[in-house]
């Protein structure tokens, strides 16, 4: 075995970065592949100390914005254990955790000239080009041992592993003026060799910051375990490797993952994540940081593995889809054309003080649409902000949180908007995928039996690597108090459910089961309807709130709302008849109806029908009357031309004087 290596099926494109990231003990570099057979590394770098750059990361500001998710603000973020003093007083376990995040810092995310920030950014070499120096490296497929053909204990035919890596770089399209220079150009879309959207080095340190939070909180190791950790608390151990993975469970329980298998393998785990190389690459580095001793631990013999979720990007479900769903494009219009918007952006404080700065100091007539993401971006990166924005100190009444604060309730507002309607329509299908784990294990409360449709129990963890475009709409479909919508997710955050299994009766957990909502290290459970002031929830109010619209994507709930009128009144027509034959004596009153309708529509057909009668009547009349006269005034024809020859008129005089 080459390397002792992470590996990862599927396609993923993990790319290296401009900041320089601050190395762990194994001193990782991501790996990558273009095709679908190909694997996914992280392998060890034998430089101790490749990216020193990374020691002044963070240093060229005073204050940085929750958004740039500093190390000191990674810190915070420790997911807490349960109280102490707890007031249920119940005997719990923790048997499963659903864990979503945003992607870790990044590069712009489109260039130039849809990428509008100031006047100037693009031309710039500070904030206009962006070079990458983390490695990626891309194996080739791995080939099928033939001889024997040796498989798994699922009849899987097992592959050996390539050795040999390809180094990938983006700087095929140097620019002649480059050589020389102290910064690289490119011909590329951020003019040097990052990718657009690409995670930079701080966000690899940020995930694997949230991995070791995971593990902290719910792995028990012995000694190696910290008493501070959450995981010193028995009730947190969703992993004990020091005793029977069924311990302290009921015996009646539902299976949980599977102990004969490795922990990080399903279904122990399963990791879904859109096909963006952000989201790819934050969710391995977090996995490296979960699982890291014991992907270590594999033999030179064999590889670790690791199945990665994926869809079409285009088709995905981790954000609302409004190409899928045209009716969640028509929920967020509808959001911006309300009056409630109107009023906002007409006559709000925030926006009036956001539009005149943006006029008066930057020049611009209004506040560009990616004007955040230009900000957050060259703030959490070092690089050099604009004189006029450049105030930043955490006290909200600078030039720099008036502009950020307005970009981020105006692209906000339809997350909020109408009870959430367009969060709940759009994070439907992510929340039926979150369900179909959680429902396996608690059920619902008509007591319907669940499974998954591969056969597997569910996991322990289902890792969902996303976007902040996930998370947020995700807490606004959790009720008002969960989430702001005035905050923006930042950089790497992290919400998690966690189940955990109620071991005594007590009627606070009619299901058996209790959650707990926790997001960035900050328990929200509280904050949900009919959770009032618990840390610990019961499971049946989750799946209440969330499975009367966790659903795919369906003609149904998808259509635009705006039809024709005739289509419209068929619609209404039918769930009338529906309604009424549900109804007792339903079917009599739907056929005294047809009766009605029947008896109606023959006394308006006969009036119809004796109107055109009459009329017919009355025109064949008048035209008999007419091929009449036309015959008399043929005689008189007749008489005026005797045998072709026309016969002489006698003109009459008339007297002027006379009256006509």
């Amino acid at each position: 075995m080459l390397f002792q290596s992470l590996l990862f099926m599927g396609s993923l494109l993990s790319q290296s970065q401009a900041a320089r990231p601050i190395i762990p003990p194994e001193h990782a570099v991501a790996v990558a592949t273009d095709t679908t057979s190909a694997s996914e590394r992280i392998v060890t770098d034998p430089d101790p100390d490749p990216f020193p750059e990374e020691d002044k990361a963070y240093a060229k500001y005073e204050h940085y914005p929750p958004y740039c998710s500093t190390p000191q603000d990674m810190e915070k973020r420790a997911i807490p254990p349960l109280s102490s003093v707890n007031d249920i007083k119940v005997q719990t376990q923790l048997i499963h955790v659903t864990a979503l995040i945003r992607h870790g810092a990044r590069t712009p995310f489109a260039g130039a000239p849809s990428y509008k920030c100031w006047n100037g950014y693009w031309e710039s070499p500070d904030t206009g080009v962006w070079n990458c120096d983390l490695k990626t490296y891309m194996s080739p497929p791995a080939t099928t041992k033939e001889k024997g053909k040796e498989v798994d204990e699922q009849g899987n035919l097992l592959e050996e592993e390539p050795d040999f890596l390809f180094e990938k770089r983006y700087d095929a399209l140097l620019s002649e003026h480059s050589h020389g220079s102290g910064s690289i150009q490119t011909g590329n879309i951020l003019n040097g060799t990052c990718q657009m959207g690409q995670l930079l080095a701080r966000g690899y340190e940020q995930e694997l910051s949230n991995g070791k939070h995971l593990r902290q909180a719910y792995f028990y190791d012995g000694d190696n375990t910290a008493d501070e950790h959450a995981a010193a608390d028995p009730r947190m151990r969703l992993w004990d490797l020091t005793q029977d993975a069924n311990h302290g469970r009921k015996a009646s329980a539902p299976s949980i993952g599977d102990q004969t298998k490795a922990i990080y393998q399903e279904p122990n785990l399963k990791y879904r994540a859109d096909d963006e190389q952000r989201t790819l690459m934050s969710g391995q580095v977090l996995l490296r940081g979960l699982f890291g001793p014991e992907l270590a631990a594999t033999g030179d013999g064999e590889t670790a593995v690791i199945k990665l979720h994926t869809a079409d990007y285009t088709m995905d479900v981790l954000t609302p889809n409004e190409n899928v769903c045209p009716r969640v494009e028509e929920l967020h219009k509808e959001a911006y054309e309300s009056e409630e918007y109107k009023n906002w952006i007409q006559n709000s404080l925030e926006a009036k003080n956001a539009k005149s700065f943006m006029k008066d100091e930057m020049g611009l007539k209004e506040v560009p649409e990616d004007m955040l993401d230009c900000m957050m971006t060259t703030i959490c990166t070092d690089r050099k902000l604009p004189d006029a924005i450049n105030d930043y100190d955490g006290s909200g009444g600078g030039n720099f949180e008036v502009v950020a604060n307005f970009a981020v309730q105006n692209f906000t507002f339809p997350y909020k908007h109408n009870g959430g309607a367009y969060s709940k329509l759009g994070m439907g299908p992510l929340w039926l995928e979150i369900m179909s784990s959680i429902l396996q294990i608690v059920g619902d409360s008509n007591n319907h039996q669940y499974s998954s449709s591969s056969g597997l129990p569910p996991p322990k963890l289902a890792l969902f690597s996303g976007h902040d475009t996930t998370l947020m709409p995700i807490l606004a479909t959790l009720g008002d108090q969960v989430w702001s919508g005035t905050e923006w997710s930042p950089y790497a955050s992290m919400l998690q459910i966690e189940i955990h299994e109620v071991l005594d009766t007590d009627e606070k957990f009619p299901s058996g089961y209790a959650f707990r909502l926790i997001y960035n290290g900050n328990v929200l459970t509280s904050k949900m309807d009919a959770c009032s002031g618990y840390e610990l929830c019961d499971a049946h109010i989750l799946v209440k709130q969330v499975m009367s619209f966790a659903s795919k994507y369906e003609e149904a709930n998808c259509a635009a709302k705006i039809q024709s009128a005739k289509e419209s009144k068929m619609d209404e027509m039918k769930y009338a008849t529906v309604n009424i034959i549900s109804t007792p004596g339903g079917i009599l009153i739907v056929l005294l109806l047809v009766v009605i309708s029947m008896a109606l529509g023959s006394v308006i057909t006969c009036f119809v029908m004796r109107r055109r009668i009459r009329k017919e009547y009355k025109y064949n009349d008048t035209l008999a009357l007419a091929e009449l006269s036309m015959s008399v005034l043929d005689d008189d024809d007749e008489n005026d031309y005797n045998g072709g020859v026309e016969r002489p008129r006698v003109e009459k005089k008339i007297d002027e004087n006379s009256l006509i």
